[in-house]
């Protein structure tokens, strides 16, 4: 796992990563009929792109678009801004073995807060393995803290360097979680719009203690952090999770040999 670095309290340029040649694209006989296979990336960016408008790569609303540390994201879906998901070992005392003192932003996204406009599409870029951007939505079995009509999307539990892309479309509030680190804090909130409304407080399961304390559980009035309350995010663009201010830790045991 990658430590992160110091420049997370702005979304970073997305990376460009060197493409790996995979051959000749081919023909392929179908059934009397002729299979193109898919343009390869060693073939020139004029080629790959008349590739992309014969079978156009899409962001689908519930699952997204994902790529590898291989891949080139495609040029029709060059994103607006980028989200880093990191572990930061520092905050991780396993000197006690086998219990585990976590502290709040060993798991994280960079930024935790993110300001963008209604269609803009976000690569989320996992820079260590094992994590997830997932809604908070009933088809999750949670809390909806989307905006209403919005699917249950989320990534796959991607590689190390992997992306995931999503566009967010309708105006309004989103807050996202890390499926296997809810639990260590790893949530984030994205703003869509200059006018979101209010955070969506459906009834459901809400974010676990750790998150809630970043997020707010929406019971009982509890809105979370104030500085990710949506009109500060819209006014600041991106917050860093450096930024908050949580001072929080929790004490698990990990399991033992068999």
């Amino acid at each position: 796992m990658e430590k992160p670095d110091a420049s997370h309290s702005r979304p970073i340029c997305r990376r460009r990563t060197v493409l790996r040649a995979t051959g000749l694209g081919a023909a392929l006989p179908v059934i009397g009929e002729v299979a193109t296979a898919k343009a390869s990336a060693s073939e020139p960016p004029d080629e790959r792109d008349e590739a992309d408008n014969a079978d156009p790569p899409t962001i689908r609303s519930q699952f997204g678009y994902s790529g590898t540390s291989d891949d080139e994201i495609p040029n029709r879906l060059e994103p607006d801004e980028t989200v880093e998901l990191h572990v930061d070992e520092d905050k991780i005392d396993d000197s006690n073995l086998p219990a585990l003192t976590v502290e709040f932003g060993a798991f994280h996204f960079a930024p935790v807060g993110l300001h963008v406009d209604p269609g803009a599409i976000v690569e989320f870029d996992f820079h260590t393995p094992e994590h997830t951007a997932t809604a908070y939505h009933p088809g999750q079995e949670r809390q909806q803290r989307v905006p209403d009509g919005v699917p249950a999307f989320s990534s796959t539990v991607n590689e190390h360097h992997g992306f995931w892309l999503y566009r967010f479309e309708e105006e309004g509030v989103y807050d996202l979680f890390c499926a296997p680190h809810e639990w260590g804090g790893m949530g984030m909130r994205i703003v869509v719009g200059d006018d979101p409304g209010d955070v969506v407080r459906a009834p459901g399961r809400p974010p676990l203690p750790m998150t809630g304390a970043l997020l707010g559980t929406g019971l009982d009035g509890d809105i979370g952090h104030p500085d990710v309350e949506p009109q500060n995010i819209v006014d600041n663009g991106s917050i860093s999770g450096d930024e908050l201010g949580i001072d929080l830790e929790v004490t698990i045991t990990a399991p033992g040999p068999t």
